[in-house]
């Protein structure tokens, strides 16, 4: 038998059912809020990834004119028998990069990261070199900056670094010969405290040594980049010819004189300064790889 509902009771149920209701209705427009804020999320998220794609694929496709136009200058001094082993170091380093760029599509991210940071290089080096030749252009591409890079290896070489900065004037005589000078030590000393003698040897018991015992730096380099996360042959090849081409270029920039009072032009001291700074950068991606 039904039972009867009282007015009482009816307005009791019909005000739970609307509670309910509503309880319904706030749960469905909070669902929809939360999806919706979700999509505008990953839209943004989408947004800034493609922002930073074109970004980069700007500055790859920059970097790549750049090179480019650095070897054209380059090959049309060819016959200048002025800064010969620099002409042939960059040479050196140039097909290394080549061998990067093919062997580089199939790398991690962090492997292609470098593989990007290896053409700059290439172009620094070559625009270097053109700017020893007399290469009257500006130098090109983006200015390079040292931040941090240096400080979370050695306070010490973040120090000697403003050093060299502060040593490197047009008007000093001696510009070029104290900054390559700290500059040579800097490197050195960032890949010595990165892979120390007895750490190289522990985990390369076979690698190449000097006569005293210590490991050559290309085995330092080797290390370096294997611990990077991208160990790719061609990759350490380039690492190899890249210290190995700065470290030629200091020896000339120590030995050259430029006119009378042996004072390199503004364009030389500031290719060095684009030149030490890139490979500064570049070594430090390679000891401290973003995660």
């Amino acid at each position: 038998m039904a039972r009867r509902v009282t007015p009482s009771q009816l307005k009791s149920m019909m005000r739970k059912a609307e509670r309910e209701q509503r309880q319904a209705v706030n749960r469905y427009n909070r669902g929809v809020d939360k999806y919706n804020a979700a999509v505008r999320q990953q839209k943004r998220e989408i947004d800034a990834y493609n922002r930073k794609a074109e970004a980069h694929n700007a500055r790859v496709r920059r970097d790549r004119q750049r090179l480019i136009n650095e070897l054209k200058r380059l090959e049309r001094r060819a016959s200048t028998e002025r800064y010969v082993s620099v002409q042939a170091s960059v040479r050196v380093l140039n097909q290394a990069y080549e061998r990067v760029d093919v062997a580089s599509e199939s790398w991690s991210p962090t492997g292609g990261a470098l593989a990007d940071l290896a053409e700059t290089e290439t172009a620094n080096s070559v625009a270097a070199a053109n700017a020893l030749l007399g290469d009257e252009a500006h130098v090109q591409g983006e200015e390079t900056v040292i931040t941090d890079e240096l400080r979370v290896i050695s306070s010490d070489l973040d120090q000697r670094w403003q050093g060299a900065l502060f040593s490197l004037d047009s008007r000093n005589p001696d510009a070029a010969r104290h900054f390559c000078t700290s500059s040579r030590e800097i490197l050195t000393r960032v890949i010595d405290l990165e892979a120390p003698d007895d750490v190289v040897l522990e985990a390369v018991p076979d690698a190449e040594t000097l006569d005293d015992g210590r490991p050559i730096r290309r085995a330092k380099v080797g290390y370096l980049v294997n611990k990077s996360g991208a160990n790719y042959e061609s990759l350490r090849d380039f690492v190899e010819a890249d210290v190995d081409d700065v470290m030629k270029l200091f020896r000339v920039f120590n030995d050259a004189t430029h006119g009378d009072a042996g004072v390199f032009d503004l364009n030389a001291l500031r290719a060095l300064k684009q030149r030490v700074e890139g490979a500064i950068k570049f070594l430090s991606a390679i000891v401290r790889p973003a995660t």
